[in-house]
């Protein structure tokens, strides 16, 4: 939940991609992709656009991926490995649980606003990857699912498993919504808001609010 599972990183690099050089040109493409995939979908982009935008010629991104399908599958397992550094690094500060469901809650806040329109992209295409990389995405999955319930039920600790289940599958769903915003909306509003209401509704769960957090 709130996350794109961390699996191990894959790719077909080449001698190339481990130089400076190719190290440069590998994160050019991921960067020319991403925002293509935002723009056009990635169904409508090619690798020759990919290419185009990102400096180099379509053929030679096959040093470093075998497909577009390949690239896409990076580009979500390196999001992962991100995420879950930050979920990792939430999860170890010496906080009270309501302190540390507001910095997780502004972690995947923040990760929406950067990645949220290559969410529905991510997740059509997830079934194109490989079975194991399926099964080690499923199983991370379900390790965050349990942190974020863990978490809530610290912070609620009348509310049983499942409903806290419920409500963080919920809550994910609302914070994907912020694809269909237009680009012209302030950031820090839409920041402000998406917490203010995440945040909310997990406290109002079973009728009981705790005392407000020390603000971060």
């Amino acid at each position: 939940m709130l996350t794109f599972p961390a699996v191990a990183t894959g790719g077909t690099e080449g001698d190339d991609a481990r130089t400076t050089k190719g190290e440069r040109r590998r994160a050019a493409i991921l960067a020319a992709a991403a925002e293509l995939f935002r723009e056009r979908g990635f169904r409508a982009t090619s690798l020759d656009d990919i290419g185009a935008a990102a400096g180099v010629s379509g053929p030679a991104i096959y040093r470093y991926f075998s497909s577009k399908h390949d690239l896409l599958a990076v580009m979500i397992e390196e999001a992962a490995i991100a995420w879950r550094v930050t979920v990792d690094q939430v999860l170890s500060e010496d906080a009270a649980p309501l302190v540390t469901l507001e910095h997780l809650i502004d972690a995947a806040v923040a990760l929406e606003l950067k990645n949220g329109n290559l969410r529905p992209v991510f997740h059509q295409e997830r079934r194109t990857l490989d079975d194991n990389a399926r099964r080690r995405m499923a199983r991370i999955d379900r390790v965050t699912m349990a942190e974020w319930v863990h978490l809530l039920c610290e912070v609620q600790p009348d509310l049983n498993e499942e409903d806290a289940r419920i409500a963080v599958m919920m809550i994910d769903g609302m914070l994907r919504s912020v694809s269909t915003l237009h680009a012209s909306v302030d950031r820090d509003r839409v920041a402000r808001v998406m917490k203010e209401m995440a945040l909310g509704a997990l406290l109002a769960l079973g009728g009981t609010r705790p005392a407000a957090a020390v603000p971060a």
